[in-house]
C-alpha cells in the first residue's frame, strides 16, 4: 500500500466522521428541548388534536389558540407571549398579549396527564382578509436546576369569514335620504291673552325646513289639553303643498269656556304630510295660550244725603262684591269732595271670589262753603296678575248754612251757640211735660188722642233742638200746651 493510498483513506474516514457528527447534532439538540406539544389529546377549546390537524377556532370576531405543553424538566409557571407579525397585513388587533400558566392535571378516560394549558383569545379586525396567518408564541421558564430557557412555537390561523383579497372593494352604503320636516315657526293671538267665556283668533305659521324638497298633501290640526280651549269647527285645515324653505300661515278661531282656569294652557299643532316619494310623515309642536278669568267687581251705588248742615258728620258705606272666579287685591276707596272732609282713603284689601266686603268713611261738613258740592269716589284694585283697575263714582250733596232759631236764642249768647244749650235738662223736661198731657177741656176721646200724638211728635223734635238744627221752632208755651209752628 502506497503512502498516497493511505493518506486518501485517512481523509475519507475523517470526512465521514464530520458528516456523521453534523447529522447527529440536531438529534441531540431536539432531544434536549424542555417543552413539547401534546399532539395526541383534545383539550377544552379544541375540535381535534394536533396530530389530527388542529386549527384554532374563529368565531364572533375572535380566534382561540390552545397550546398544551408537556415538560419533564420545567419547574414553576411558564410565561407565554404572542407575536402577530406585520400589523399592515395582519388580521389581528395588535395588543400586548402575555400571560403566565401553571402546570395542571387533566384526565382522559383512565389516563391522567400533566401539562401547561397555554391559551390566548385574539381579537380580529373588522376589515380582515381571508387567508392563513402564522402566530408565534414564545414560552419562557426555568428548569428544576434553575436554568432559564426559552422556546418558540408557530401556529397557523385560518381566516375564512373576512374579505376576499381579490374581491373588489364594497361600494359605500347609500347616504340616507334626508326627509323634509315641517315645524311651527311662530304663533300669535289677536290680543294679549284669552279671556274665559270669550273667543279669539290664533295665527300659526308652519315652515318647511328642507332646502331641497317640497311637501304635499298637508293636514294641520289643533288640540288643547284640558278641553277648556275649543276650536271653532273641526280644528283642522288642509294645504296642498309647501315649497322648499317655504311657509304656510293658518288662522283659526278658538272659544274659551267660561270655567277655564286662569293659567297658561298648552296646545298641540299636528302636521301630517307627504314627501316627494309619497312617504307619509308626521310632526307635532306645542304652543302655549294664556287664559285669564275676567275681573268682575260690583258695588252698591253709593250716595250722600241730599242735604247736610255745616258741622254735621255724614257716614257713607260702600258694599263691594266679587262676582268673578279669581280674587281681587288691594281694593282701595279714595274720596275727593270739596267742602266735605273725609278720613282719607279706606283700604278694603283682598276680596276672594264669590265674597263681599264693605268700606265705610265719615264726612264732616266744613264751614264757609254752602250750596251744591260735587266730587268723586275713586275705586281702585288689582287682579292676580298685578294689573291695575280704577273707576270714578260721582258724588254730590247740598251743604246748608247752620241757623239758630230766634225764639230760643237769649241775649248775650255767642253767635253759633245752640238754642236751649243754656237750659239744664230738668228745665227742658218740665217745660215740655204739659205737651204730653191731655187737655182738661177736651171731651172727644179720639180728638184728644190725635191732638196728643201731634203734640208728642213736635215735642220730641223740640227736645232734639238742643242737639241739631230743626225747621220747627217753639212759638210760645201757654196754658200747659205747646203750639208748634
Amino acid at each position: 500500500m502506497t503512502k498516497a493510498t493511505i493518506i486518501f483513506r485517512l481523509a475519507g474516514w475523517f470526512m465521514l466522521l464530520l458528516i456523521l457528527g453534523a447529522a447527529a447534532a440536531p438529534a441531540v439538540s431536539a432531544a434536549a428541548l424542555p417543552l413539547a406539544i401534546d399532539t395526541e389529546r383534545v383539550y377544552t377549546g379544541m375540535e381535534s388534536s394536533y396530530a389530527e390537524g388542529y386549527l384554532p377556532a374563529v368565531s364572533g370576531g375572535r380566534v382561540t389558540i390552545v397550546l398544551p405543553l408537556m415538560s419533564e424538566t420545567a419547574a414553576g409557571p411558564l410565561t407565554a407571549s404572542v407575536h402577530l407579525g406585520d400589523p399592515a397585513n395582519s388580521p389581528f388587533i395588535h395588543k400586548n398579549y402575555e400571560r403566565q400558566f401553571n402546570r395542571k392535571s387533566f384526565t382522559f378516560g383512565d389516563e391522567t396527564v400533566e401539562c401547561y394549558p397555554v391559551q390566548f383569545d385574539l381579537e380580529l379586525s373588522a376589515d380582515r382578509l381571508n387567508g392563513s396567518y402564522p402566530v408565534t408564541i414564545t414560552v419562557r421558564g426555568r428548569s428544576g436546576e434553575g436554568e432559564a430557557f426559552s422556546q418558540q412555537f408557530t401556529i397557523y390561523v385560518r381566516i375564512s369569514d373576512g374579505r376576499d383579497a381579490k374581491a373588489p372593494e364594497p361600494a359605500p352604503p347609500p347616504a340616507p335620504s334626508i326627509r323634509p320636516r315641517l315645524m311651527v315657526a311662530g304663533y300669535k293671538l289677536d290680543r294679549d291673552y284669552l279671556e274665559a267665556g270669550e273667543s279669539a283668533t290664533v295665527t300659526v305659521t308652519v315652515r318647511n325646513t328642507s332646502s331641497s324638497q317640497k311637501v304635499h298633501n298637508i293636514k294641520l290640526s289643533f288640540n288643547a289639553e284640558g278641553g277648556e280651549i275649543l276650536p271653532a269647527g273641526t280644528g283642522a285645515a288642509y294645504c296642498d303643498k309647501i315649497g322648499q324653505g317655504g311657509s304656510y300661515t293658518w288662522s283659526f278661531t278658538v272659544n274659551v269656556t267660561a270655567t277655564a282656569q286662569s293659567r297658561p294652557h298648552p296646545a298641540t299643532i299636528t302636521m301630517e304630510y307627504e314627501d316627494g316619494s309619497g312617504n307619509v310623515l308626521t310632526a307635532a309642536d306645542r304652543i302655549i295660550l294664556p287664559v285669564r278669568q275676567p275681573v268682575r267687581l260690583a258695588y252698591e251705588e253709593p250716595s250722600l244725603p241730599a242735604r247736610v248742615t255745616e258741622g254735621d258728620t255724614v257716614p257713607l258705606t260702600v258694599m263691594l262684591m266679587n262676582l268673578g272666579k279669581s280674587a281681587v287685591y288691594n281694593v282701595l276707596l279714595k274720596f275727593e269732595m270739596p267742602g266735605l272732609a273725609a278720613g282719607g282713603s279706606v283700604l278694603v284689601g283682598t276680596i276672594p271670589p264669590g265674597e263681599f266686603k264693605t268700606g265705610t268713611v265719615s264726612f264732616r261738613a266744613g264751614s264757609g262753603m254752602t250750596g251744591t258740592v260735587s266730587g268723586t269716589l275713586l275705586l281702585s284694585y288689582e287682579d292676580e296678575y298685578g294689573e291695575y283697575y280704577a273707576e270714578e263714582i260721582p258724588l254730590s250733596t247740598t251743604i246748608e248754612k247752620k241757623t239758630i232759631p230766634p225764639s230760643l236764642s237769649k241775649p248775650g249768647l255767642r253767635p253759633g251757640c245752640r238754642a236751649g244749650s243754656f237750659m239744664p235738662p230738668q228745665a227742658r223736661f218740665f217745660l215740655l211735660l204739659p205737651a204730653f198731657l191731655p187737655s182738661a177741656g177736651s171731651k172727644k176721646k179720639g180728638a184728644g188722642r190725635r191732638r196728643n200724638e201731634t203734640i208728642d211728635h213736635h215735642a220730641l223734635m223740640i227736645l232734639d233742638a238742643g242737639f241739631s238744627a230743626s225747621p220747627l221752632s217753639l212759638r210760645q208755651v201757654d196754658d200747659g200746651r205747646a203750639k208748634i209752628r
